[in-house]
């Protein structure tokens, strides 16, 4: 699998939440928004071991719990 620069130290179960949960939550935004969350906006993805969730930074500033749920 190939991964994403942001997203290399994942492990390939975190990617795949990664990716699952991006297209989910790409899905339930406008057009006009979602261009400002696309995957090359993406400035830093971490796993957030006390919440057991991904913590995914863009570059306007916002970041987002990605779990392993969807949500």
């Amino acid at each position: 699998m190939s991964k994403r620069l942001v997203a290399k130290h994942l492990s390939d179960r975190e990617y795949e939440i990664f990716l699952k949960v991006h297209s989910k939550h790409s899905r339930i935004m406008g057009l006009e928004e979602r261009k400002n969350y696309t995957l090359s906006h993406v400035v830093k993805v971490e796993w957030n071991l006390k919440e057991r969730c991904l913590n995914v930074y863009y570059k306007n500033g916002e970041w987002f719990h990605y779990c392993p749920n969807g949500e």
